[in-house]
């Protein structure tokens, strides 16, 4: 079916498996599959709505994230369990720079305010053609990050199959940096909390469906959390 649909040019519904570092399945990531997705998914392609469920490894809901349709600058949002919004994440349009803006509600974060009923506790500013999103704070300091990795080059070719490594603590970030994979910024002086982690993997999705989907590249996958 992967195979059908590089051929063909469609765009399957993202599904993801999320692993820790040893490789044991934590949850599961699935879009939310309907008649009207599927039609609008081949023809509004990277600019189409959509709906992610996470689920824990015993097949829990946990969060919820959203998209609503958008024409240049998308803007993702992420609910807990019991559907209230814990923080989102907005692109920013640049010619050829990769940009996101990361929000918590008012009072849950230590960035600065920048957007009524928001903070901001990250951005992502990355290059063009970049495969690295690390998250800075406020002081240019990595909070955490977005990384992709190469999967093989017959799977990258043949496949919408996409391998995300997502950092969410300095732990994972120094990990990363002692097998020669940093992430080209210094490390922030504290930890995410749960909303901005979850923040964090919602900017995960945006990415790889911004730059790495089918009508946009590839995408879809796992993500080694």
């Amino acid at each position: 079916m992967e195979m059908l649909n590089v051929f063909l040019g469609l765009e399957q519904a993202n599904r993801y498996a999320l692993v820790d570092g040893e490789g044991r399945a934590v949850g599961f990531m699935a879009e939310e599959q309907s008649l009207a997705a599927t039609l609008g998914r081949q023809l509004y392609r990277t600019h189409r709505p959509f709906r992610v469920h996470v689920l824990d490894a015993a097949g829990k809901p946990c969060l919820e994230i959203r998209r609503g349709f958008s024409l240049i600058n998308s803007r993702i949002t992420v609910s807990d369990a019991a559907g209230v919004v814990v923080g989102e994440s907005q692109q920013e349009w640049h010619p050829w720079r990769r940009r996101y803006n990361l929000f918590t509600p008012d009072g849950s974060s230590s960035g600065t305010g920048s957007r009524s009923g928001f903070d901001q506790f990250a951005r992502v500013d990355a290059p063009f053609l970049s495969w690295d999103f690390p998250l800075a704070d406020a002081h240019g300091a990595a909070l955490g990050g977005v990384f992709r990795g190469f999967a093989g080059i017959g799977t990258e070719l043949l496949t919408d199959y996409g391998l995300y490594s997502l950092c969410l603590s300095r732990t994972a970030l120094a990990q990363r940096a002692d097998v020669g994979q940093p992430c080209g910024l210094p490390l922030a002086g504290r930890e995410m909390d749960a909303d901005e982690r979850a923040v964090a993997l919602a900017a995960a999705v945006s990415i790889d469906f911004d730059y790495f989907s089918r009508h946009s590249r590839l995408g879809g996958g796992i993500v080694d959390i």
